[in-house]
């Protein structure tokens, strides 16, 4: 009995792939090689037999400037999920009792990482001495496939998506502003009165420029115009401080100035909308070990700071 020979499918240019892809992500040639330990000449003469072998340019070459063709953009987001998908593999295999090892890739949004992400990452690394990490602080909700990150740090609401998320920890929301303006503005006693004061607005919230307030089962939205608008918590906390006006800030970004009497709680028998502090990772069979382990020590290391967790309690004012 004859049988039909199995067409011979090429085996993958892996050595190209993977310097196609840190080219690609670090956006130089030079780079690419300093990362992988070669030569420039050695990364591009790699990504250029890719390029035969596809029979495509993955990338637009200039002496200013790299980029990614149409395809480049294709092949990077599939090689990515590839890479993710073995280093997912390898955790699998080894067994989750196996100590976490290998480069942990997340992004975390800027002043949130900044104050609570990394001030963890020494005692963690100590702690898993086989484990790198690279912290990427932006507040853009970047996709981790297409990315190439293990695991992101989110805030507020998520889009629905193929990602796998697990709710941390949540900060509240509140007004505050100095004392000193406070005393010299006065002292809101309900939402409507907010129109007469100076008003401080984060510039990348979801909910724009109107305010919810909620007391006793009622709500009440306030439209606001604003003296200033940033999209930094901690240049409205600088500005709030100076005695500019009320800032709408998350807990994380003020415990520290509501403890020292800096800023005043204002309205605070109204509560807003929270924020939820969620982790999120590519939707995989396997939680790779490396992730699993830098979100539940963040859990637990938060247990011990749990001012940016909770409401303040009352106005503290200073004399």
């Amino acid at each position: 009995m004859s049988t039909i020979p199995q067409a011979r499918l090429p085996t993958p240019d892996l050595p190209g792939l993977l310097a196609f892809v840190r080219v690609a992500e670090l956006g130089s040639f030079v780079r690419a090689a300093d990362a992988l330990g070669l030569s420039k000449a050695a990364v591009s003469k790699q990504v250029s037999a890719l390029e035969r072998r596809l029979g495509t340019r993955l990338l637009h070459r200039t002496t200013r400037r790299l980029s990614l063709t149409e395809a480049g953009q294709l092949y990077l987001r599939h090689a990515q999920t590839a890479f993710a998908e073995a280093r997912a593999a390898e955790d699998a295999v080894a067994g989750s009792e196996r100590e976490p090892q290998g480069r942990l890739r997340m992004t975390v949004p800027m002043t949130f990482g900044l104050l609570h992400v990394a001030p963890h990452a020494a005692a963690f690394l100590a702690r898993h001495r086989q484990v790198t990490l690279d912290l990427q602080f932006d507040d853009r909700q970047l996709d981790p496939v297409q990315a190439g990150f293990d695991l992101a740090i989110r805030l507020g609401r998520l889009a629905d998506s193929s990602l796998v998320a697990r709710r941390i920890a949540r900060s509240p929301v509140l007004l505050c502003a100095a004392p000193d303006y406070l005393d010299r503005a006065g002292r809101p006693q309900r939402p409507d009165e907010l129109s007469g004061h100076d008003c401080l607005h984060f510039s990348l919230a979801v909910s724009g420029r109107t305010w919810e307030f909620t007391r006793a089962g009622d709500v009440v939205r306030v439209a606001l115009g604003a003296r200033l608008d940033a999209n930094s918590s901690l240049a409205l906390k600088a500005a709030a401080i100076a005695g500019a006006g009320i800032a709408r800030i998350p807990a994380f970004a003020v415990a520290d100035a509501l403890a020292s009497g800096e800023l005043e709680p204002v309205l605070p028998d109204w509560a807003m909308p929270g924020l939820d502090v969620h982790a999120v990772m590519p939707a995989r069979r396997y939680v790779p070990a490396k992730a699993r382990a830098f979100v539940d020590f963040l859990v637990e290391a938060w247990q011990a700071t749990p001012e940016w967790r909770r409401p303040p309690t009352g106005a503290t004012r200073r004399r």
